[in-house]
């Protein structure tokens, strides 16, 4: 039986008809055992195999494995001595080695002019503190800029006076503003460059307007102006002793003009002040600085130096409802540490511009009879002051 008989036989089994079966010759010779493809791998790539730890046998052996090439995984090898002798050394050039050497050496000059200079200036500078000044000393001071602490300043060097003495006004402040509000010629000889030659500052004093003494910052250079802080920050005696070279009574009172903020003529005048005067504002600004000048007195406190301090609210505008409200609250915060408060007025600022002083007018304005009143409360508290220091000695 062929293999057409085979599948006729098939088709009829099944009821159908072997008629429209076509049979293909193949061209592949079958086998009764086909033969097994062996599939054509591309050339392999050496993988490092790792090594089997075996488990430790009490019987078998520990064999260790033999050492491997290098491989990724393992570190470098060191240098040896010789190794490192031959490698090249990095920023080798002369060019580079120079200029770093011509660097060292002018820090170094750098370094011993400094150490120099301290040195010098340690020596010239005095030591130890003075005795303290016979005058009454009030440090008008501000944490902020634009409250108008030296317009106060000059009202208190203007109307506080006690019997027998002098009152002088003496400006701290490098912007030299106090010298329009007394009235003073500008561009004259001050306190800063007669400092720096030593002069006695007596012989530096110009007359102001109702009788005042007045001592300029004067006209500085930015040099001049940091050699003479550079003093200050080395001689915290120095304010006091200056002072104390004028050779002032027992009656005259010292008005003290210093910048805004923590500055080192704020610390050389709390150094000396019998009485500091904090100037403020009804606004919020001011009243978050109440906590920082607090602190600063503290420290002031805590070193044995306790300067009776008083603050006042200056400007008061009291047709808004805020200001109001702020002066309030202020008052709570401060009880009787708030001294007064002045007015906002218009011909304060007015008096500046035309040259007069504003306390010596005739029908003086709300803000300059605040004033008036502000100095006679100081006043008080001064010859306070002066029987107590009475009956302590």
């Amino acid at each position: 039986m062929n293999r057409t008989d085979d599948i006729s036989n098939l088709f009829n089994r099944f009821g159908a008809s072997a008629d429209s079966y076509l049979e293909f010759n193949s061209r592949f010779d079958y086998k009764e055992r086909p033969l097994t493809l062996v599939p054509v791998a591309a050339e392999p790539v050496p993988v490092p195999v790792p090594v089997p730890v075996p488990v430790a046998d009490a019987a078998a052996p520990l064999i260790e494995p033999a050492e491997s090439p290098l491989t990724a995984t393992e570190a470098p090898r060191e240098p040896e001595p010789e190794d490192a002798m031959q490698a090249p050394v990095k920023n080798s050039l002369p060019g580079t080695s120079l200029r770093h050497l011509l660097v060292e050496v002018a820090l170094a000059r750098q370094a011993e002019a400094q150490a120099h200079n301290a040195e010098v200036l340690r020596q010239v500078l005095p030591q130890g503190r003075p005795a303290k000044t016979r005058a009454h000393v009030i440090a008008v001071v501000s944490a902020k800029g634009g409250v108008g602490k030296s317009t106060l300043a000059s009202a208190l060097a203007t109307a506080l006076h006690l019997e027998g003495g002098q009152t002088i006004a003496i400006d701290l402040d490098p912007q030299n503003a106090l010298q329009f509000h007394l009235h003073i010629d500008p561009d004259v000889a001050g306190m800063g460059s007669a400092s720096l030659r030593g002069e006695n500052w007596n012989s530096l004093l110009l007359a102001g307007s109702s009788g005042t003494s007045l001592l300029p910052y004067g006209m500085v250079t930015e040099d001049e102006r940091r050699m003479l802080e550079r003093y200050m920050e080395n001689d915290r005696y120095w304010l006091a002793r200056q002072l104390a070279n004028m050779d002032l009574g027992e009656n005259d009172v010292v008005i003290l003009d210093t910048p805004p903020g923590r500055t080192t003529y704020l610390d050389q005048a709390l150094m000396v002040a019998d009485q500091v005067l904090v100037v403020t504002t009804a606004d919020a600004a001011c009243f978050i600085t109440l906590d920082q000048m607090e602190r600063l007195l503290g420290e002031r406190m805590a070193l044995g130096q306790m300067p009776l301090c008083s603050y006042v609210i200056n400007q008061f505008d009291n047709s808004r409802v805020f200001c109001r409200d702020m002066h309030e609250v202020i008052k709570r915060r401060l009880g009787s540490k708030l001294l007064g408060v002045v007015a906002l007025d218009h011909a304060v600022s007015e008096a500046l511009a035309y040259g007069k002083n504003p306390l010596l007018e005739a029908g003086s304005s709300q803000g300059c009879k605040d004033m008036f009143k502000l100095c006679e409360t100081l006043e008080a508290q001064l010859k306070s002051m002066v029987v107590k220091e009475f009956y302590a000695s």
